[in-house]
This record gives C-alpha cells, sequence and structure tokens, in this order.
C-alpha cells in the first residue's frame, strides 16, 4: 500500500478564498504509467517523484486527488468514467488518511454504515463506463436518506482508495463542488 500524491501539488484553493468553488481533476491511468517510464511521473510519495508501476495502482493504493485548507465544506460530487477499470475495480472516494481531520455526516457516523465513515463513494463498481454522484441513494454508494455535508476542521485532503488491484485503464473525471466558509 503507498500514498501518493501529485508531484508538488498545493492547495486546490487559496486560504483567503472564501465562498463558492468547484475542484475538478482528469485522472489517466494509462498515461501516469506511460510518463513513469520516461522519467516524468506526475505523482509522487512523501514529496518525492515516484513512478506508477507498469501494472498501475495496487490493491489498497491511496491517492490525495485534492488538497483543502480548514474551513472548505464539501456539498457533493462525483465521477464521471469514461475508460473503465479492470472487471472487478472498486474504489472509495473521501478522506483515506490518518491525517484527516473532518466533522459532518460521514466523520461523526451519521451514515447507516459506520464501518466505513469518512467515504462519500463507497465500494463504487468502476468496471464500466458511468456517472457517480457522491450523494446518490442506491446501493453502497452513499447512505439513504442522509444529507450530504462535509466540513475540514484542519488542512486536509480527499482521497481515493483503489480497493482492487490492477487499476492500469482507468481515465475519470472526478469533481467536488464546496464552500470555504471560515
Amino acid at each position: 500500500m503507498a500514498t501518493y500524491h501529485f508531484y508538488k501539488q498545493g492547495y486546490e484553493i487559496p486560504f483567503d478564498n472564501f465562498g463558492f468553488c468547484v475542484l475538478r481533476k482528469h485522472l489517466d491511468v494509462p498515461a501516469i504509467i506511460a510518463s513513469g517510464v520516461v522519467g516524468y511521473s506526475p505523482l509522487a510519495v512523501g514529496g518525492v517523484r515516484t513512478a506508477l508501476a507498469s501494472t498501475g495502482f495496487a490493491a489498497a493504493d491511496i491517492l490525495n486527488l485534492f488538497r483543502v485548507p480548514a474551513g472548505f465544506l464539501v456539498l457533493g460530487g462525483g465521477l464521471k468514467v469514461t475508460t473503465a477499470g479492470s472487471a472487478t475495480t472498486t474504489i472509495d472516494v473521501g478522506y483515506a488518511t490518518g491525517t484527516q481531520t473532518a466533522d459532518g455526516v460521514a466523520a461523526t457516523g451519521g451514515g447507516a454504515n459506520t464501518a466505513d465513515v469518512g467515504f462519500w463513494l463507497e465500494t463504487a463498481v468502476i468496471s464500466a463506463v458511468g456517472n457517480f454522484p457522491f450523494d446518490a441513494t442506491t446501493g453502497t454508494v452513499w447512505y439513504p436518506g442522509t444529507p450530504f455535508v462535509d466540513l475540514y476542521v484542519t488542512d486536509g485532503s480527499i482521497d481515493v482508495t483503489f480497493n482492487t488491484a490492477a487499476q492500469l485503464t482507468l481515465i475519470a473525471d472526478f469533481w467536488v463542488y464546496g464552500a470555504k466558509v471560515y
């Protein structure tokens, strides 16, 4: 298991930028693998540029997709898979690393499944092209009947956890919308 981030990635919004914003990120795993072969990987581990293995992301790997400052209120989001992963590909999206501190429905276990608090999109099967909203009310995607909000009370990140190995074909666009409220 490794925790990746984008090389020299800063915060997605300025600390003093209050108001609504939309964060967007295009994740192209085949391009990341190819760029690592020639020595220009966009990924890093602990600030050190790191090439992704030719097999892609491994099971339990984490990718810090967005860095957000304290006071960021997540109101929703989702992803659009344009090229599917392997036949059994599943991911979680939320705050997965141990340094996260968030206060809201997910962080306090307000959802039906408190074993996976901190994930807004849980065990999403992305082996087919499609859209996956964070606030869906079916399956294991989000907790039915639970309002969707989460407030970061410390600086943190919005993460993708790869639950299955060999994530080498996935191409997807992620988005999160929210507001910097304090």
